[in-house]
């Protein structure tokens, strides 16, 4: 039992030792500190003491008075068996007292080895079954290593063989041991700063939006740069980052995040132009390395809609019968009129949008709008003579008026009869 023990832990101590060899490490042993150690093994008897080899627990305490020399105390427990015939299987409690100097070699490494040499006693309690309890003092020496896996934090292995007499014969006890010890009021060792990569490399674009030459750009977004690196913010003014219709500048703000430049115009861009956008060689970035060439690109903004005529034509609450969708004579007199203009453009396609006031209710204003706007595409199909599929029509209701009615049930006012109409917009598709 004692062999097969003794190979479990020597394989510990030997993990121990391995683990410190593959394993990145830390600091070392530091003089001026307290240590504190909890620890576990086995502990074995001399054969004549006739007890069992058992778990060992314990605790260490102690301070490094230099790196290299410390002193500890430990206490340590055994909860053991009697072997003997006379008392086989008596429960036996071990108790360990002692205090140990200790010679550390290689303490500024990650791996420590170090011996130890001291003095310590043994208090055996056997309870009231008829042994004697009995306490004995002794020499103790042995062999350690410690691996440290931080700078206050290092794994422990220790095998101590303890010598003392006993009825003129020496005796000896061996325990195997492994647990952690604790640096209290250890200094962090500094580590060497590596020096910084000194910067020189010259910052470009590297891509905007709008890209270059992109058609279609709307007129109500900010204009952006995409840097290769972050560049000094301050750089960035109305001065380095502009915007160009033509030769005239446009009005704006530039304000720069991440790394990314933004100019923000003061108000909405021209449809259908092309503007120009330029960042001045001589932005820098953090390091202060300067764009060595300025970046100019172009786009042009959607294109604004084609108007034939840009003329509304209008029929009035006039030219219908009162509350009606039928036309009244001077109605008809006006569409044929635009129906001759009609006949001589035929390119021109158009909307008829009709329109109410508001005295009646949504779903009524919104049916007699569909039927003026409906009657006038008729009449210019049937009595005009135009095609229907330049004709399209839709009616609003009274939820576009064209002037505020302060009171809707007043049909005669100003603003009713206004808003009572039908409009013709012409647009060449």
């Amino acid at each position: 039992m004692r062999k097969i023990m003794r190979k479990i832990m020597m394989v510990s101590l030997t993990g121990l030792f391995l683990l410190g060899l593959a394993a990145p490490g830390f600091a070392g042993n530091q003089g001026g500190t307290m240590t504190l150690d909890p620890f576990t093994g086995i502990y074995t008897f001399d054969r004549a003491q006739e007890l069992d080899a058992r778990s060992y627990y314990g605790l260490r305490a102690g301070y490094n008075f230099t790196k290299h020399v410390g002193l500890e105390a430990m206490f340590g427990y055994v909860p053991t068996e009697t072997n003997s015939m006379a008392y086989v299987d008596r429960d036996v409690q071990v108790y360990r007292l002692g205090i140990d100097a200790l010679y550390h070699f290689n303490p500024d490494g990650d791996l420590v080895p170090f011996i130890l040499v001291g003095l310590g006693a043994t208090q055996t309690d056997n309870g009231s079954k008829g042994m004697p309890d009995h306490g004995r003092g002794m020499f103790d020496y042995g062999v350690g290593l410690k691996y440290f896996l931080s700078e206050t934090v290092a794994l422990r292995g220790d095998v101590k063989q303890a010598i003392f007499s006993e009825g003129g014969d020496s005796r000896f006890n061996t325990e195997y041991t492994v647990g952690l010890t604790f640096l209290l009021g250890a200094e962090k060792k500094a580590v060497a700063a590596v020096p910084p990569v000194a910067d020189t490399t010259a910052p470009d674009v590297v891509c905007t939006n709008p890209g270059a030459a992109v058609t279609g750009w709307a007129v109500d977004r900010n204009v952006t740069a995409t840097f290769s690196e972050e560049m000094d913010k301050s750089t960035f003014t109305t001065s380095t980052f502009t915007l160009k219709k033509g030769t005239t500048p446009v009005p704006g703000k530039v304000t720069y995040a991440g790394l990314n430049a933004a100019f923000k115009p003061n108000s909405d861009l021209e449809k259908g132009t092309i503007y120009t956008a330029t960042i001045v060689a001589g932005v820098k970035d953090r390091a202060g390395n300067a764009m060595e060439k300025s970046y100019t690109w172009n786009f042009a903004t959607v294109a604004a809609p084609k108007v034939l005529v840009p003329v509304l034509i209008s029929l009035e609450d006039s030219h219908f019968s009162h509350d009606s969708s039928a036309l009244s004579e001077d109605g008809k007199t006006i569409l044929n009129y635009n129906a001759k203009i009609l006949k001589d453009n035929p390119k021109m396609k158009i909307r008829v949008a009709g329109y109410a006031s508001a005295s009646g209710t949504q779903e009524y204003n919104q049916k007699l709008s569909e039927k003026r706007a409906a009657v006038v595409r008729d009449y210019l199909v049937k009595e005009g003579g135009i095609d229907k599929n330049r004709l399209t029509k839709i009616g609003y209701g009274e939820t576009r008026p064209a002037e505020f009615e302060a009171v809707p049930s007043d049909i005669y006012s100003e603003a009713a009869k206004a808003n009572q109409r039908v409009l013709f917009e012409l647009i060449v598709k």
